[in-house]
């Protein structure tokens, strides 16, 4: 299913921004693991060849989904994803990376050819994650928290990626990052209001004021656990002519967000733990037109980049600290996050309707992302709706 789930009319929004935001399914649209490939097993073949096979793993055990009005707990695997990735060249690299999708299919989510001659300009063809916010380019493996949050609605093919180009770099001892893409778009399908016309544009900015980020390409996390001090600054944008709405009535789809992480280790090596803050803010725009309802002449609303944009402002903040005492085989990092969508005027209702959820629990950490436990308390207030209350314990394995 679609993590961005924000992105849904308010018919559907009650239902599925509670599945994507607490089950998170796939991650975003957000959701989306944004590794090229995880380093489970290599074989090399020579001077600059060789493959890459690894595996991620996301399960959870729910105590009621309100979305539905089932208080029956539920256990479930949420993701399960297999990365490959090759070397022919100094220079060029290929990234191929599946899902399983839960009616048991396998979708791509990456398929990239990847042309490097340098850090400080890259480009990338085919299927991969497009310049948006901090969140979506970390993917739900690379949170502080288990669940893909719900303010973030950028489109996306599958798991925020689209197919297009992308070119990027790092500049000034990496601490200055840039990314810029051409895609296919949004409602690209008949009876949409963009079938095969225009497509979306993107890009973003972001500069490392301390240690740049130890995170390949463009991509990014939202923790490192004390690997970096980090206070890094983002700005991303995206724009495309008759991006929402239906072949009747169309709009302008822009969109814009400015993203913060401060992660600050306490003491030398540490030695007091690791403090996290986290903020987004966005601003979504539909040029007055509610757009067509999410999977529109797709087989299943998780499938095609089509539909479900909201019109509103959000935001998110969150915090984290983890704990320098090993407990076990682990560390404890208690994390607390909040977030609003405020959804624009007249659009879906008088005033000004909105949707918020709040987060409280903590993460049992063995192994960085590769291999973490989380605890979570959530409170779920959808707009025009009674609030409701869920506890999730989520696990992540990645090899």
């Amino acid at each position: 299913m679609i993590a961005r789930v924000s992105r849904l009319p308010m018919s559907r929004r009650k239902k599925m921004m509670w599945c994507g935001g607490i089950l998170s399914a796939c991650a975003a649209f957000g959701l989306s693991q944004p590794r090229p490939a995880q380093a489970g097993v290599t074989v090399n073949f020579g001077k600059d060849k060789s493959f890459t096979l690894g595996v991620g793993v996301r399960g959870q055990y729910l105590t009621r989904d309100p979305a539905t009005k089932d208080n029956s707990s539920a256990a479930s695997a949420a993701d399960f994803r297999v990365y490959m990735g090759a070397q022919f060249h100094r220079y060029v690299k290929t990234t191929l990376n599946l899902e399983r999708l839960r009616d048991g299919n396998w979708n791509v989510l990456d398929g990239i050819l990847q042309v490097e001659p340098m850090k400080a300009f890259n480009v990338w063809f085919g299927r991969m994650l497009t310049p948006s916010d901090r969140s979506n380019l970390d993917g739900p493996y690379f949170l502080s928290t288990y669940a893909f949050p719900l303010v973030s609605q950028y489109p996306g093919a599958w798991s925020g990626r689209d197919d297009g180009v992308t070119i990027w770099g790092k500049v000034l001892n990496d601490r200055f990052r840039y990314t810029a893409g051409i895609y296919r778009g949004h409602n690209w399908v008949p009876g949409g209001s963009n079938y095969g016309e225009h497509p979306l544009f993107a890009g973003r900015l972001e500069y490392n004021f301390l240690d740049p980020e130890p995170s390949p390409a463009y991509y990014t996390a939202s923790t490192y656990y004390g690997k970096a001090d980090i206070l890094a600054i983002g700005l991303a944008g995206q724009y495309e002519v008759d991006g929402v709405g239906s072949a009747q009535q169309k709009g302008d789809y822009k969109a814009w967000n400015v993203d913060g992480l401060f992660e600050k280790k306490i003491g030398k090596d540490a030695r007091y733990g690791v403090y996290t803050l986290e903020g987004a803010y966005y601003q979504y725009y539909t040029d007055g037109v509610k757009d067509i309802a999410a999977g529109y002449g797709q087989r299943d609303p998780d499938y095609g980049n089509v539909g479900g944009i909201n019109n509103g402002t959000a935001f998110l903040l969150s915090t984290a600290y983890l704990i320098p005492y090993r407990l076990g085989w682990g560390r404890v990092q208690p994390l607390v996050r909040y977030q609003e969508f405020i959804y624009k005027k007249d659009m879906y209702g008088p005033g000004h309707p909105k949707t918020t959820q709040f987060d409280a629990g903590a993460n049992y950490v063995m192994d960085g992302h590769n291999l973490r436990f989380t605890f979570d308390y959530v409170r779920y207030s959808p707009a025009g709706s009674q609030a409701s209350n869920a506890f999730l314990l989520g696990m992540q394995l990645q090899y």
